[in-house]
């Protein structure tokens, strides 16, 4: 059982409710972390968690299922708080029963390690002085979790996707039905078959009922015979953009990665910042074509700062937050995505 929760938890309560009326329970351990000031004058007062909803849950609940096939335990009982806490205060809870001792053990640290290197959590320290600083990820996680030489298969157990996958999201597959239904389409484009996609629109404002480029570039993709298979909707806030990204990238390996919003001069237009900082190849010729093409239609196109980079064999493409802007960009370069990703690939010009 996984939870994400402002309020803090009593260990006691917890356990009480997570073996109620279980009599094959020998051995029960549990793990409670705490916020701690990192500093050496005690400067930090609080730190603040922010998660992504639904895609924190979803890679918890792998986690969960990975330890319940590896180990032999009655329960597995996860919270994690999120919001504004200060030193000292509770921040997560991990409870492992089982019937024997050892199993209990193993599958609480087991949780432990691969959550603090997988579950998708963002920390800010905030410091007397008024100062803010995003936390990076901690030196010894990486090691603790390799430790179980199966970090690789918690990323493949893909329990079903939770409320923040769009429900009209398809999902990826190869069947002959699925290609014959697009072959058919008359925007049809063979490059993009099977494509798997993500979205990202970038907003302080924006919610999915108001995300209307969100909205239409998913049924520009859909369209071309590609596949949503993520969609998101974060503020302008670099650390956490670049987290998503990544996250895309190396875990749910998509293919392209469109993102929407925050590519003006505007104070808090970081998107292209965040996106230079986590990829390694730019196609510069692509954020030409695109501006060139705009200002066809608006010369504040003019304006535009977005860049179009790979991260390994993921392109990420930055487009304007401007519905008509959006789909206007993409239709400039679409064509060449399906190239690019095929270069990127060792494929060569053919």
């Amino acid at each position: 059982m996984i939870k994400i929760q402002t309020e803090n938890f009593s260990v006691e309560e917890e356990t009480a409710r997570l073996t109620l009326g279980s009599t094959k329970i020998g051995g029960i351990v549990a793990f409670v972390g705490t916020v701690r000031d990192y500093t050496q004058n005690d400067d930090v007062i609080a730190m603040v968690l922010e998660h992504y909803p639904g895609m924190t849950e979803s890679e918890l609940e792998k986690i969960e299922l990975a330890a319940r096939i590896r180990f032999q335990v009655e329960q597995i009982f996860v919270i994690h708080r999120v919001g504004r806490l200060k030193p000292g205060e509770n921040i997560v809870l991990v409870i492992a029963a089982a019937r024997h001792r050892a199993a209990a053990f193993d599958a609480c640290r087991y949780m432990i390690d691969h959550l603090k290197l997988h579950a998708t959590f963002w920390k800010k320290e905030i410091f007397k002085s008024g100062e803010e600083r995003w936390v990076e990820s901690c030196p010894g996680c990486e090691a603790a979790a390799s430790q179980w030489h199966d970090t690789a298969s918690v990323e493949h157990i893909h329990p079903p996707l939770k409320s923040t996958t769009d429900p009209t999201l398809k999902q990826p597959h190869n069947s002959q039905k699925h290609q014959s239904k697009y072959l058919d389409h008359p925007h049809h484009q063979s490059g993009w078959i099977d494509m798997k996609v993500g979205i990202l629109t970038l907003s302080d404002s924006r919610n999915r009922n108001t995300d209307k480029s969100g909205d239409a570039l998913a049924g520009e993709v859909r369209d071309l015979g590609g596949i949503v298979a993520e969609r998101a909707i974060l503020a302008d806030e670099q650390k956490p953009i670049e987290s998503l990204l990544c996250y895309w990238s190396d875990k749910r390996q998509l293919d392209l990665i469109l993102t929407t919003g925050g590519t003006g001069p505007g104070p808090r237009d970081i998107t292209p910042e965040a996106t230079r900082a986590v990829t390694d190849r730019e196609l510069p010729g692509f954020s030409e074509q695109i501006r060139q093409e705009g200002l066809k239609q608006v010369r504040t196109a003019l304006l535009t700062r977005g860049v179009s980079a790979f991260r390994n064999s993921t392109l990420i493409i930055n487009l304007p937050g401007s519905t008509r802007g959006a789909l206007h960009s993409l239709q400039a370069i679409k064509e060449l995505i399906p190239h690019a990703l095929r270069m990127a690939r060792g494929g060569g010009h053919g």
